[in-house]
């Protein structure tokens, strides 16, 4: 069942409960007002009989019923009862035929009986100065007939409120899930592999619009991810080509005309080679796909892991003539100090590559709004503005990666790492390279 056939069918339902309750009340009230009009009617002839009886007037008056209900007068009928309970005057009934007196019913209060099948509504009122008892009644005919009208009439009231209910329900549930409706076909498009599907309607509902525009959001996101997955498999596959190539290369031709031992040391010396770079760039697919399982929530010291990764990449800035020249950074921010410690190696590592002889990297850091930031400025030729983003995608070859040297991970991992702690690494273009790792105190 539908969404929009149940809410219609939950609104005819409260509707057909609430009209029903309410009807029921009014049919209620209304057959209570009428008896209570009788009622009175009733005893008002029934109080000029008795008083009538009490001068020594035993008959029944030539005195019209009851009027009640603006219709009347309705048709009298009256026992005039002794002590003992035996008729003694009628009006409309015969004496050997007359109701018995009712004993359990209290004076001047209504009460229904019947009469050789004749619904009738009658009161009991006492004779003044006398043992006397007069019944006055009269027929719950047109009593009766009323409450039929009213009942009719709110019953088909009630079946058009149904109708009706119904009708606006559906209405109005088609409506409001027509847009509902276009938002699920584009998931299930989506889903099914169209990344092409985008909502596309115009609602007076905010939350409908909001959840259109994230819905959309999120397709662009996916596609973009599943470009970004495309073109890191694309690169993988390319950069473990080409190392594989060289190791099989160095190894056939080998075999194929080494004749001493300085031909295999050659060759050998070129698989390792190739074996390596094969090694490196596993460790750092490896390291890519760990960052957030290995990353832990702590409070850090910036400087222990800073300190760390001017260690590790220190000799590879010796063996370039490049210095690694750090001011004092300390705060306590959240994260990893294994993981940090790697985030920085990355960065100074990219910085001292790509750094000329005699070259200077400088570390320094500045703090603003609850963040800390490092920065890492080296002596390179820079980086251009199109580049700033795609130098940290997998495998990115920018204008100042001209060169194969390294991974072409390390950018990578760096900026995972950061954004796994709640920061972000960023580059700044024009000449020299500038690198801003942000990071949330603690």
């Amino acid at each position: 069942m539908s969404f929009r056939v149940r809410t219609a069918l939950v609104v005819l339902v409260l509707t057909a409960l609430t009209m029903g309750a309410a009807f029921a009340i009014v049919w209620e009230r209304f057959v209570a007002s009428q008896r209570h009009q009788l009622d009175q009617a009733l005893l008002d002839v029934a109080r000029r009989e008795a008083s009538e009886a009490a001068g020594g007037n035993l008959d029944f008056t030539d005195s019209p019923g009851p009027s009640a209900n603006a219709v009347g007068p309705l048709p009298k009928y009256g026992v005039l009862y002794s002590l003992g309970g035996r008729a003694l005057s009628t009006a409309n009934f015969s004496l050997d035929d007359a109701p018995s007196m009712p004993r359990s019913v209290p004076y001047e209060t209504g009460f229904d009986f019947e009469h050789h099948g004749i619904p009738m509504r009658g009161v009991v009122v006492p004779v003044p100065q006398s043992s006397m008892r007069v019944l006055l009644a009269t027929t719950r005919l047109d009593l009766a007939d009323d409450s039929d009208i009213l009942a009719r009439a709110m019953s088909i009231a009630f079946a058009v409120g149904c109708v009706w209910a119904a009708i606006v329900a559906f209405g109005v549930a088609t409506r409001l899930t027509r847009e509902h409706a276009k938002v699920a076909s584009v998931a299930q498009r989506v889903a099914s592999g169209d990344t092409s599907a985008r909502v596309a309607f115009r609602s007076s509902d905010r939350d409908l619009r909001q959840l259109a525009s994230d819905l959309n959001a999120m397709i662009e996101r996916l596609v973009s991810l599943l470009a970004l997955q495309d073109r890191f498999i694309a690169h993988a596959s390319h950069e473990l080509r080409t190392p594989l190539t060289s190791l099989r290369i160095e190894i056939e031709h080998a075999l194929r005309t080494a004749k001493d031992r300085d031909d295999y040391e050659s060759a050998l010396k070129g698989a390792l080679d190739s074996a390596l770079r094969l090694s490196n760039l596993a460790e750092g697919l490896l390291q890519l796909a760990r960052v957030k399982a290995e990353v832990e929530d702590a409070r850090v010291d910036v400087q222990e892991p800073l300190a760390d990764a001017i260690k590790d990449v220190a000799p590879l800035g010796r063996s370039r003539d490049v210095f690694i020249v750090s001011e004092p950074v300390t705060g306590l921010v959240q994260g990893d100090r294994r993981g940090l410690a790697r985030l920085f190696r990355n960065v100074l590592e990219n910085a001292v590559r790509f750094s000329p002889r005699m070259g200077r990297v400088h570390v320094e850091s500045k703090r603003a709004d609850g963040v800390l930031e490092v920065v890492v400025v080296d002596d390179g030729k820079g980086i251009s503005v199109e580049d700033v983003e795609r130098i940290f995608e997998p495998f990115a070859r920018a204008g100042r990666n001209d060169h194969a040297e390294g991974t072409g991970l390390g950018l990578t991992i760096a900026r995972e790492l950061a954004r796994s702690c709640g920061g972000d690494v960023f580059a700044s273009p024009g000449p020299g390279g500038r690198f801003v790792v942000r990071l949330p105190t603690a």
